[in-house]
């Protein structure tokens, strides 16, 4: 990715959007640095403030393309972002029904659709000024990406390259053209490493050798797992060398932005599934038994879940990440769980753990009787009982979106949204649920959870918890914009009493807790000790 002649259009391009003041000093750190993190909380207008600094650069003659690297949902609400904030001519397509405002082609190419339509996308992207394109383009165009000559390139949602091993991030970190700008509200979701893998691209020089990194700032033990963060200030400051941040809670940004209201609703089990969870809960204490005795005991598992190599791969490591699914999936409804049985029985995925378990029961609760999702449709009623409420959920599960959309149809039109779709059936999605006050409830999974913008929506619920801090933090901000006309929007999870959720949410705690000492450089003056209550502790108390 290199220079090239002038773009045809790019006399034209200009910046007519208008910035808050806490964004102008992104801005410049951009234009000096060339290479910096973006590390504003979610919801301060990252897209907007990039795209005045691409075209203040562009005016100066230091870029002539720049390729925008997003989430696959996020390609059309990027493309519809460059028609909103700058002048260049437009076209209008239509996408599930909803028409969208986006830059002619020639100026903002798109790549998307099949291999055919991207092959043509690639070539009219040799005359273009903006490129946008997902992280799975990396992969399956990359003889065509470094054969198209950019001056820029931007990762939005950078956290896409925070796993060293992926094949993403290896190439990814291969593109180095003069100006890099990363963007993410969340560069540490859960823990140090990710920044370091995001700041290899950035900036190298600015945290060094990961054998040094390691030795600076985490404490091991025996096993090689993680026993404490330590000089999380120091982190902090060398971070800030190449990384502008802002948080949605400092007050030059909290005047422009909505409150958020943040309330845990607890939910409790009848005595039928309980049972069922607690015999789920004795097959867990079997599998930890089982890795104690080879030597794994010390098997962290919200690093599993995160993406990050645990170390082991011994068969009780498996069974145990086995039960502790399907425990989370009883808590979210019984008939995941048989679905899951079924799926295996089919040869369509599922696990062997749920099948054999199911067949081992005949005390299984009705499939049709959900605690958690009688808690969800009672709270929804609550919150549409408002004339042109709107709400977002999440859940860490597609196959529990029909069961939502079942119950909670209801109270009014509703989307769906997940990573099955389309990029031009989640643009559709988002269109409606944005624009039609008939619409009054998205529903979706985590693939909803990066980078959209849902300033339409007051209430947002967590039907269930991520495991990754980062993920719930996404989450957690859709609805918190600067554009939102609400003084107050709402975050409600919904939490089972008394069963690994109370011990999920209380890691994420522990982790935010991170996060804010090495992004925020607060409370980061002593080493942190990442240690929770363990499975085993949790198995001992549960009534």
């Amino acid at each position: 990715m290199g220079g090239r002649p002038p773009s045809l259009a790019q006399e034209a391009l200009m910046f007519t959007g208008s910035l808050f003041p806490y964004q102008h000093e992104a801005v410049d750190r951009i234009l000096s640095d060339r290479r910096i993190l973006v590390a504003y909380s979610m919801g301060t207008g990252k897209t907007v403030l990039t795209l005045a600094a691409l075209e203040e650069l562009a005016g100066r003659g230091d870029m002539r393309r720049c390729v925008i690297m997003v989430p696959s949902s996020l390609k059309w609400q990027w493309a519809q972002a460059v028609a909103e904030f700058t002048d260049v001519p437009t076209r209008v397509v239509t996408l599930r029904g909803m028409d969208l405002t986006v830059p002619r082609e020639e100026v903002c190419t798109v790549i998307t659709g099949t291999p055919a339509q991207r092959r043509r996308q690639w070539q009219q992207a040799q005359h273009a000024d903006y490129v946008v394109m997902s992280y799975g383009a990396v992969l399956h165009d990359w003889k065509e990406l470094c054969a198209l000559p950019a001056d820029a390139l931007v990762l939005d949602e950078a956290t896409a390259i925070k796993n060293f091993s992926a094949q993403t991030s290896k190439r990814v970190k291969k593109l180095l053209p003069p100006i890099r700008i990363a963007l993410t509200g969340t560069p540490v979701e859960n823990r140090p490493e990710e920044v370091f893998s995001i700041m290899e691209w950035v900036n190298a020089r600015v945290l060094g050798r990961w054998d040094l990194f390691d030795k600076s700032y985490i404490v091991r033990n025996h096993f090689g797992g993680v026993q404490t963060y330590k000089n999380l200030g120091l982190l902090n400051r060398n971070l800030n060398r190449s990384m502008i941040r802002k948080s949605r809670l400092d007050p030059e940004v909290a005047k422009h932005l909505p409150a958020v209201m943040e309330t845990t609703r607890h939910v409790q089990l009848d005595a039928t599934t309980r049972a069922v969870y607690k015999a789920i809960l004795a097959d867990v204490q079997a599998a930890m038994d089982e890795l104690a005795e080879a030597g794994g005991s010390d098997f962290d598992l919200a690093a599993y879940y995160a993406g990050a190599k645990t170390g082991g791969t011994h068969p009780a490591q498996g069974k145990l990440m086995a039960c502790l699914q399907a425990a989370r999936m009883l808590l979210d409804h019984p008939q995941l769980l048989m679905d899951s049985a079924v799926a295996f029985h089919e040869g369509s995925g599922g696990s062997r753990y749920a099948a054999d378990f199911v067949a081992s029961r005949y005390d299984l609760p009705d499939m049709h009787h959900s605690p958690k999702l009688n808690a969800l449709d009672e709270l929804v009623g609550l919150m549409l009982a408002e004339p042109g409420a709107k709400a977002a959920i999440f859940t860490d599960y597609r196959k529990m979106l029909p069961y939502l959309s079942g119950r909670l149809e209801a109270h009014g039109e509703l989307v769906l949204f997940h990573g099955q779709l389309s990029a031009e059936e989640k643009a559709g999605a988002l269109a409606r649920f944005k624009t039609d006050p008939d619409v009054r409830l998205f529903i979706s999974t985590n693939a909803g959870g990066y980078g959209l913008d849902l300033p339409q929506a007051q209430y947002l619920v967590n039907y269930d918890l991520p495991y990754s801090n980062g993920v719930l933090a996404q989450r957690n901000t859709r609805h918190v914009r600067a554009s939102s006309t609400f003084e107050r929007v709402h975050v409600t999870s919904l939490v089972v009493e008394d069963t690994i959720e109370e011990r999920v949410q209380a890691t994420l705690r522990l982790r935010q807790t991170l996060a804010d000492a090495i992004v925020d450089g607060l409370g980061a003056g002593d080493p942190l000790d990442m240690a929770t209550q363990s499975l085993a502790e949790h198995i001992e108390n549960v009534d």
